[in-house]
């Protein structure tokens, strides 16, 4: 219990300290359309908990101004940043409340209370998970500001490259299983464990690397429609878009001067890592370009579950299925986390990336966007039937 508690003051800890570094004309910000004010996780991270631990719990009902802030279905994105506290008076709000709040925790934790939510210490691990998939999310709009701050013309120090070949894993025709009973720390879309029978496959033990996408890139991929859905080419003709979307370039024509960019700024693509900041549209137009496709989750579970999967931890990994959910699935502990999603429009990604926090890190972790977003740090894998 104490390494819980421990681990959740941590995150408590790194949303604070993210808030705190930003300048203070940047705190309340929307650098994308997609993303909230970075202030407005910290103040969604606090609220949470004291929904949860308070008034869940205790019966101790949560003021309605937050609930009106902090309830995402409550509170128009594009609104959040003009009404929330200024910076200093909202970090002084958080580190009362999570001291407040640990303790609660701690009690009703070590206490007989017969709340379903304390059972299989349910509660602490969905609030450390919430914390993890936050902070992700606070890293997408650091880089978001990056992208907008960027500097034209900088020079970037190429680093030695050297060759990582990546290998097929086959996995033959087969009874599997997937998904899972935990029921201390898995979300709702991951159960119930069950079977699915799997036609064989080979996959590729690595995600595509920034190599072999300025391949697909020099091959004049974005423009070739054969590589695109109707909808993905009526997406990418709108839009113009030429290269992953962190990825920065002095020279538009020339593939090797690009550089990424990061929540710290810029920095030098290395060959062999893998390429994020694609949609799903381009994962799936790099996979038809290489003659492949994208895995169904199943089979990228399997593979991952089998320990046949390298570089697992970099980037989400787009799965051609959309999200939905599994026989038997009952919504726990709302149905504003998974419900309104099965709607065949997200995808399904899998695996996490370099800012995801250890305590989703799972084979049967189940994220899920849209095909159009590539503001995330999504990539894909390859596999061949």
């Amino acid at each position: 219990m104490k390494e819980l508690l421990n681990e959740f003051q941590l995150l408590q800890n790194e949303v604070v300290n993210l808030v705190s570094q930003i300048p203070e004309e940047h705190y309340n910000q929307q650098f994308h359309p997609d993303l909230s004010p970075l202030g407005w996780h910290l103040g969604h991270c606090i609220f949470i908990e004291l929904y949860w631990i308070r008034e869940q719990c205790l019966n101790d009902p949560v003021d309605d101004s937050l609930k009106s802030l902090y309830f995402p279905e409550l509170s128009h994105k594009p609104s959040r940043g003009a009404v929330l506290p200024g910076q200093s008076e909202l970090l002084s709000w958080a580190n009362q409340k999570q001291v407040e709040n640990r303790e609660l925790l701690k009690s009703l934790l070590n206490s007989k209370n017969k709340n379903a939510l304390i059972e299989n210490n349910f509660l602490i691990h969905f609030l450390i998970q919430h914390y993890s998939q936050h902070i992700e999310t606070m890293h997408i709009v650091l880089t978001e500001r990056q992208l907008q701050l960027d500097p034209v013309n900088i020079s970037i120090d190429k680093k030695e490259q050297h060759t990582v070949f990546s290998e097929l894993k086959y996995l033959k025709s087969d009874l599997y299983e997937v998904g899972t009973d935990n029921k201390e720390r898995s979300y709702d879309n991951e159960r119930p464990l069950h079977t699915k029978q799997i036609e064989s496959f080979s996959i590729s033990s690595l995600p595509v690397s920034n190599q072999q996408y300025k391949q697909f890139m020099e091959d004049d991929g974005y423009s070739k429609k054969e590589y695109w859905s109707e909808t993905a080419w009526q997406w990418i003709n709108k839009n113009a878009f030429k290269h992953p979307h962190h990825w920065r370039s002095n020279n538009n024509s020339d593939c090797s001067n690009y550089y990424g960019i990061d929540h710290n700024g810029a920095f030098s693509l290395e060959d062999n890592q893998p390429v994020y900041g694609l949609s799903y549209y381009e994962a799936e137009a790099y996979a038809n370009w290489k003659g492949m496709r994208l895995p169904h989750e199943h089979e990228w579970e399997i593979a991952a579950s089998n320990k046949h999967l390298q570089q697992t931890g970099l980037v989400w990994e787009w799965c051609r299925n959309t999200f939905y959910p599994y026989n038997n699935f009952k919504a726990y502990p709302y149905e504003g986390y998974s419900v309104p999603y099965f709607d065949n429009e997200h995808y399904v990604l899998r695996g996490s990336s370099r800012y995801t926090r250890i305590s989703i890190k799972r084979p049967s972790f189940r994220n899920y966007y849209t095909a159009d977003k590539r503001h995330i740090f999504a990539g894909l894998r390859m596999v061949k039937d």
